[in-house]
């Protein structure tokens, strides 16, 4: 059987993945793909919009982020998923990984390299990031993930530059391709990106990858953490210095936290929106 071509699509909270994801699954395009989603959260949000719109199969994983302890579903998810096609029971032409906001995209590209029988069934393409122009400053600030995002990227989406004054995009474009001078970028609006962008683009290169992360091949690299306790300098954008100092805890990170509140009655849109506002 023919290796699988899986891409990575990831990106921080809100800056448009299933959006992009969304438009991707509903393009005539003819082809089938199986979608690995994962929700930070009680409520599984992303695939009931994406199952409604489209007909692709949608594999959910437990609630977490990605690159810590679901990392395990993920593998076997891969391998179900494999197993399945292999047996005629699954029909898709490749897979799309959906991260979490939260996620660190090393430990999922790890996944395809560590494990043999993922490493005979799928070929890693590509990790598509998505940046939200509006908010990009200040979490690339902030946010190691952020930094890791962008770092591990083979190729680049700006979404959300309608919001910024284009001084402001083109001095985000600026620090990008500092921070990754390798991974073309693209502004996108609304999710609206050429296929040819998006798919087949060949552009994980392991050895790139080692070149900035030595240590990316090594079991233990990314038995990670969420909990940065300073920050670097741009210099150290790059992947290979993400980790380093730090202990190794599996749980998302405690600055950011997830309730669901259910009520018996629609909601005041105005007075959510005021709510929703003030946060």
């Amino acid at each position: 059987m023919a290796l699988i071509p899986a891409t990575i699509l990831t990106g921080f909270l809100g800056s448009g993945k299933t959006t992009l994801l969304k438009r991707i699954l509903t393009e005539a395009h003819g082809q089938k793909i199986a979608v690995i989603e994962n929700e930070f959260g009680e409520e599984n949000i992303d695939s009931d919009i994406l199952v409604t719109e489209s007909k692709e199969q949608i594999v959910q994983m437990s609630n977490g982020c990605v690159c810590c302890t679901i990392r395990e579903d993920l593998r076997e998810a891969l391998q179900l998923l494999a197993a399945k096609k292999r047996q005629g029971l699954l029909d898709f032409d490749r897979v799309v990984i959906e991260t979490t906001g939260l996620a660190d995209p090393g430990p999922v590209a790890q996944t395809f390299f560590m494990d043999d029988e993922i490493a005979e069934s799928y070929l890693l393409d590509s990790i598509l990031t998505l940046v939200d122009a509006k908010h990009a400053a200040q979490q690339l600030n902030d946010r190691q993930e952020a930094r890791r995002q962008v770092g591990f990227a083979d190729q680049i989406f700006l979404s959300k530059t309608d919001l910024v004054a284009a001084e402001e995009a083109d001095a985000l474009i600026h620090r990008v391709k500092h921070m990754n001078p390798r991974a073309p970028i693209q502004k996108v609006h609304f999710g609206e990106v050429p296929l040819a962008q998006v798919f087949d683009l060949r552009g994980f290169n392991l050895n790139a990858k080692l070149d900035i992360d030595p240590d990316f091949l090594k079991e233990d690299d990314h038995d990670h953490h969420h909990d940065h306790d300073h920050a670097h300098g741009e210099h150290c954008d790059h992947p290979s210095h993400a980790h380093e100092g730090h202990g190794h805890h599996h749980h998302v990170d405690d600055d950011v936290k997830s309730f669901v509140y259910k009520a018996d009655r629609p909601f005041d849109p105005a007075k959510l929106e005021d709510f929703l506002g003030a946060i």
